[in-house]
């Protein structure tokens, strides 16, 4: 049987995560911040790499290596269109990108750089995807829900952390948390 079109965004094998380096916190955006700790925290069942654009020389080699499912893009403006062709390079079919205070006019942009690249695009002003049942934790809206049978999707990323806080204090797990952006 065919996997859906969007299997790479809601169960992907591997991730690559554009967030800029760890070590060096000054160039990391907002929400790389709160990223980078998710992602630590958890055992997530497939695999993810992390790719600093300033510093893959794009060789085939390079690509190779860094073949992903999804690539989640935490990165400064400027920065983000490169990421998204680069991921299309490396073979992602979903792209997130995380972010906040993009234009419509911007977010248009990316999206036509994501559909030259042959990329699904969450975002931008997404808070993220979070999948209990995988263990993946790609948002900034804290911690891991709990396993459920429910989905939450919503535009708000506010109302989204809210209903996750609820949800921890009432023993209410998820199968999917998504937050869309407007």
């Amino acid at each position: 049987m065919d996997k859906h079109y969007l299997t790479p965004l809601f169960d992907p094998r591997s991730v690559a995560i554009f967030a800029g380096s760890p070590d060096h916190p000054e160039s990391l955006t907002p929400q790389a911040v709160l990223l980078h700790p998710a992602l630590r925290a958890q055992r997530y069942t497939g695999t993810y790499r992390f790719i600093d654009i300033r510093e893959t020389s794009g060789t085939l080699a390079d690509l190779a290596q860094a073949r992903a499912d999804l690539a989640v893009i935490a990165l400064p403006l400027a920065d983000v269109g490169p990421a998204i062709e680069l991921a299309g390079r490396v073979g992602c079919k979903a792209a997130m990108v995380l972010s906040n205070g993009v234009t419509a006019e911007q977010a248009e942009e990316m999206k036509k750089v994501a559909r030259e690249a042959g990329i699904y695009l969450l975002g931008p002003n997404c808070a993220g995807i979070q999948r209990p049942p995988s263990l993946l934790n790609a948002s900034i809206s804290g911690p891991l829900a709990g396993k459920g049978s429910l989905a939450l999707v919503s535009q708000s990323g506010a109302l989204t952390a809210s209903m996750l806080d609820w949800a921890a204090n009432n023993a209410v797990g998820f199968s999917s948390v998504v937050s869309l952006g407007p």
